[in-house]
């Protein structure tokens, strides 16, 4: 099972359109996923520690979702030039072993600079690779994502178009 998972909670944020852009080409090629977003977790997952229990939705989502999929498409914008800390804190309050180990990995960076979260998307890899997980070299950097969406939010930037459908394709193959 895909898994697109969209690393941040805050609402209406243009990562969350780029999320929903790759859930729609997933749709339009018949290929099966789900979708998950920081957006719908609890605040106690995130301040979860290892000297109390997990809350009954870290437990469904690990169990219902993480352990589950077999490849992830991290959709991560940038927060303070690497990935959101709540997104960290999720991972760290996860069972790694169980939910993470062995399992494949597309990163797509967003940002409204100019790098497109690089570092953050090297410094996840970092991360990634530590988990024993397989992280596609193909990574996407989304640079001033606003001036690439319509007043919709749809990403209109044909460039960026072609580049996320091969590295789907790619990914599709991995």
């Amino acid at each position: 099972m895909i898994t697109i998972f969209h690393a941040t909670a805050r609402p209406n944020s243009n990562s969350r359109k780029i999320a929903d852009f790759y859930r729609d080409l997933l749709n339009k090629q018949g290929i099966p996923h789900q979708f998950f977003t920081l957006e719908d977790v609890e605040s106690e997952v995130f301040n979860h520690t290892f000297h109390n229990e997990k809350s009954t939705q870290q437990l469904q989502i690990e169990n219902e979702i993480l352990a589950p999929t077999s490849k992830f498409i991290f959709i991560v914008p940038e927060y303070n030039g690497s990935f959101p800390g709540m997104f960290k804190g999720f991972i760290d309050a996860s069972d790694v072993k169980k939910c993470f180990h062995n399992k494949k990995v597309c990163l797509v960076g967003v940002a409204e600079g100019r790098a497109g979260n690089l570092r953050g998307m090297e410094h996840l890899t970092n991360i990634f690779n530590h988990m024993k997980m397989h992280v596609l070299h193909f990574k996407i950097p989304i640079s001033q994502v606003h001036l690439h969406l319509d007043e919709n939010g749809i990403l209109q930037n044909q460039e960026y178009i072609r580049l996320i459908e091969t590295q789907l394709a790619l990914y599709l193959e991995f």
